[in-house]
């Protein structure tokens, strides 16, 4: 039986710019099985076809865009993508994910993957329309902003053709920028600058075939059971009606929304970035991706009469709360530069909260400042430092390159560089929310809320505060993720089914006849695996998996967690052990056995 009647195209799409090749190969049943697709298949590209050291600016590093067996099929949230690669920002592994209708487009086209390596003479697109694939001039594109560059695709191309595109910051090869689906985006780690390094402006792809599955029949019962336990679950009733800053109240009296560069947990403004308040007066209606029953996202129209993505719960906090700001209108400006110059508002906004406590702290001269003041609740000095991050001129030119960086310039500034690996945290306390505190320290791309923070803690699911059971929580939430994002479905399909739902559904789709769920959480070992070895590979070891002096040494002075910090190890060794590796954090040959990995390394 082909892979081509298991819910896969089986085939890989290779694009050298460099040299101007363009070939495809099919996929192995039997690496499939283990790995699934999107992002497994991207570890494994990542681990056994990249060298030691390689420069993520290098032609060599792989931009790869990924599907999964459950894209393309009624299973909820099916049109995501996936994209990897190494990061410039962290030097680690790096997957990122995005809805719009790029995904489904790639694989209508019949590609399970696309690999592209090399650096175009030019600046260039790529046209894939079914199994045409060109690569063509896009100086035309050269420096247009990302709705510009959209709408220029769009009479160029039409409808049917569906599109990546990065802005002037990944031109510029910003750390900070982003790969930009419609109006969704690969936000976090600069792979936005890959794309930029390799002089490709945009991807775009027209698909017209079908997606083939093992057991149609049964796979529409367990779809439509899926759709309907989404649908009915109150968390999903609140995200289509609230967005992701449903929970600003919720995380605000937990005394973990991040104020002031992760000083305090609690702002005192909360309320006007609550989403009842955002739905009340700035919502005009909401955007889902195709196939999607929780539509969270959310359009925003200001007094100006400007027209925004959001703002979303990560937004709120970074270019707000962070900053001390309540400036509705200067938060979704902010939103907006970011959008239209393609660049990541999470590590923007924490960079600005560094560069505001240095200049609390005087520990940068006027002189490095542009004449702008960063100073706590500034919506103008907010909205002016995005301005010259998206251009990298003056002052911008230090904030993109990252809070890492920005505190070596700075000595005794590490103190309060809130970055883990070198990506910019996320929007949840690590004090009061010491689960939270775990998933930061360990996940391979840096500190990210999406590769199995247990963020239910915060909701009434755990008590937050201890750190008994914390390792046990986070390695079974990031099992279930790193499943989600192979299949690949969108992270809030957790929010009304388990991996034992997405296992009914990738069973009648693949025939690959997994006995349950338990095999699956198998599959997200081995994806989890493949990511820790390359950053071993890579030259990380345990003493990255930590967190910034900030959460472990510093009381926090107010809220349910006063006088916390975060005791790590004893959580990060029990994690390693239950993971099946050594003290030092390395998967043991008894493990890669296991979990069948020996043979899958190179």
């Amino acid at each position: 039986m082909s892979l081509r009647d298991r819910g896969y195209m089986d085939k890989i799409l290779r694009i050298d710019l460099s040299t101007g090749k363009i070939e495809t190969e099919n996929l192995k049943e039997d690496v499939m099985r283990l790995i699934l697709g999107g992002r497994g298949l991207g570890n494994l590209i990542m681990l056994n076809e990249t060298k030691k050291g390689m420069d993520p600016f290098s032609p060599e590093n792989p931009l790869i865009f990924l599907v999964g067996p459950l894209n393309g099929t009624l299973a909820p949230t099916s049109t995501k993508f996936a994209v990897v690669t190494k990061s410039p920002l962290t030097g680690t592994i790096l997957d990122s994910y995005s809805g719009g209708n790029f995904g489904m487009a790639m694989k209508f086209a019949g590609y399970d993957a696309i690999i592209i390596k090399g650096k175009a003479p030019e600046l260039s697109l790529i046209e894939i329309d079914n199994d045409s694939v060109k690569i063509k001039s896009a100086n035309h594109l050269k420096g247009k902003k990302v709705s510009e560059t959209n709408e220029i695709l769009r009479n160029d191309y039409g409808e049917d053709f569906k599109s990546v595109v990065i802005g002037p910051a990944g031109e510029r090869m910003s750390l900070m920028s982003g790969i930009f689906s419609e109006l969704r985006t690969n936000g976090r780690g600069g792979a936005g600058a890959v794309m930029g390094s390799k002089n490709l402006k945009a991807v775009v792809v027209r698909g017209t075939h079908s997606v083939k599955i093992m057991n149609q029949k049964l796979f529409t019962e367990m779809a439509w059971i899926s759709h309907r336990m989404l649908r009915m679950s109150s968390e999903t009733k609140r995200l289509k009606q609230y967005g992701t800053s449903n929970i600003v109240k919720f995380i605000n009296v937990a005394g973990a929304f991040p104020t002031k560069n992760f000083q305090y947990g609690q702002f005192e403004h909360d309320e006007k970035l609550w989403g009842e308040t955002w739905a009340k007066e700035y919502w005009r209606n909401s955007e889902a991706c195709g196939g999607c029953p929780i539509s969270c996202t959310k359009v925003a129209k200001t007094g100006d009469g400007l027209i925004v993505d959001g703002p979303e719960y990560e937004t709120v906090y970074a270019v707000g709360s962070n900053l001390g700001i309540s400036d509705q209108e200067a938060i979704l400006k902010a939103v907006e530069i970011s959008d239209e110059y393609g660049f990541d508002v999470i590590s923007s906004g924490n960079a600005i909260g560094f560069l505001m406590e240095l200049y609390e702290k005087g520990m940068i001269g006027e002189d490095k400042l542009d004449g702008i003041k960063p100073i706590w609740g500034d919506g103008n000095a907010l909205i002016t430092l995005m301005e010259k991050i998206g251009k990298g001129e003056g002052i911008g030119a230090l904030l993109e390159k990252g809070v890492k960086r920005m505190s070596e310039m700075f000595p005794g500034s590490e103190k309060f560089a809130m970055h883990v690996k070198g990506m910019e945290m996320p929007g949840y306390l690590p004090r009061a929310s010491k689960g939270v505190a775990l998933s930061y320290a360990i996940s391979e791309r840096g500190a990210c809320h999406l590769h199995g923070s247990p963020l239910g803690e915060l909701m009434g699911g755990a008590d937050p505060l201890t750190i008994k059971d914390k390792a046990e929580l986070f390695k079974v939430t990031q099992l279930d993720i790193a499943v989600i994002d192979s299949a690949i479905l969108c992270y809030f399909v957790k929010t009304g089914i388990t991996l034992k739902e997405i296992w009914e559904m990738v069973n009648p789709v693949t025939g690959f006849e997994y006995k349950s769920p338990r095999d699956l959480e198998k599959v997200g070992e081995r994806v989890t695996n493949l990511a820790r070895m390359f950053n071993l590979r890579e030259g990380f070891t345990e003493k990255d998996d930590t967190l910034p002096e900030r959460s472990l040494y510093e009381p926090l002075i107010e809220g349910p967690a006063k006088g916390h910090t975060v005791d790590l190890e004893p959580m990060k060794k029990r994690y390693y052990k239950i993971m099946g590796w050594s003290e030092d954090g390395v998967p043991t040959d008894e493990t890669l056995e296991r979990l069948e990995l020996k043979n899958l390394i190179k």
